[in-house]
């Protein structure tokens, strides 16, 4: 047992470095296994997050009868809100150890705002309103150690996204006559890592325990500034990534039926939170 477990959290900690390195939230659901060897199931997931992010990133701009220019940009991305809806296949490799895949759609909307690089230029923003797009990803669940009720286990996933694009017009920050115009787009990774000590009482689980967050990605925008009459091309790519990483989450499971599972979690860190809800079926069948 001692060896098996040893094994677990060794393939748990190699899965949390591997996705820190590629590095929000996402539907994160209970923290241990729940199938036995050879098990599996589907379930549906649904979550809404709120949440800051920073990005920073190269802003050039060019003239068609002038050289072009460029500069380091700060954006800060306010309130970040996104829905998400997934599906969810698990596989248990032992009675201690699952995996899992995800695919579904996520939307997005905030506030960008294009943050003073000096005391001449002014903050501008605008809105970011992404329609539903692909989101996917894959994680592991394991449980360490029981005793009695309780038991300690944890999971890592990383999960991707690629909400909608949106229009975006602010004026410049630093000339008031010119006007930026254009498409912006998101695509980003988000990486939770957590652990939680759990208590279950007849067929209801709960938990609670810290986790880590980590945000990887690109914020680009494709577009044109006008201005005295003359338009030219304007750019920006600049890298995103999150404003807090500790957090806390909650949650509760449910065996409403024999083969049927019902769980809501919440998380929070110093700049996001999210609620998320799933609907877990076991087929009395094993193996895939």
């Amino acid at each position: 047992m001692n060896k098996t477990n040893a094994s677990l959290t060794t393939a748990l900690l190699t899965l949390s470095v591997c996705v820190s390195i590629a590095s929000g939230g996402a539907p994160m659901g209970p923290p241990i296994a729940t199938l036995e060897e050879g098990q599996w199931s589907i379930s549906g997931e649904f979550a809404h997050d709120r949440s800051d992010m920073e990005a920073t990133g190269k802003v050039t701009e060019r003239f068609a009868d002038g050289e072009g220019f460029s500069w380091t940009q700060r954006f800060d991305i306010e309130d970040l809100t996104s829905n998400m809806l997934f599906g969810n296949v698990a596989y248990g490799i032992c009675d201690n150890w699952s995996v899992f895949v995800r695919v579904g759609v996520a939307d997005a909307a905030d506030d960008v705002v294009v943050t003073p690089a000096d005391s001449s230029s002014v903050e501008r923003q605008d809105a970011f309103d992404g329609g539903y797009g692909l989101a996917w990803g894959i994680g592991t669940r394991a449980t360490f150690c029981r005793w009695g009720p309780w038991a300690f286990g944890g999971m890592a996933q990383i999960t991707w996204f690629k909400p909608g694009d949106s229009d975006f017009a602010i004026t410049d920050p630093l000339i008031p006559d010119e006007t930026w115009s254009g498409d912006v787009e998101l695509d980003f990774w988000q990486t939770q890592i957590s652990l939680a000590a759990v208590y279950q009482v007849d067929t209801w689980r709960l938990w609670a325990g810290p986790f880590l967050q980590f945000i990887e990605g690109d914020m680009d925008f494709n577009g044109q500034a006008l201005l005295a009459g003359e338009t030219g091309e304007l750019r920006w790519t600049s890298d995103l990534k999150e404003s807090s990483q500790i957090g806390g989450h909650v949650g509760v499971s449910w065996d409403f039926a024999d083969q049927w599972n019902l769980w809501v979690e919440g998380q929070i860190t110093g700049d996001s939170w999210l609620v998320g809800v799933g609907a877990v079926f076991t087929p009395e069948t094993f193996g895939l």
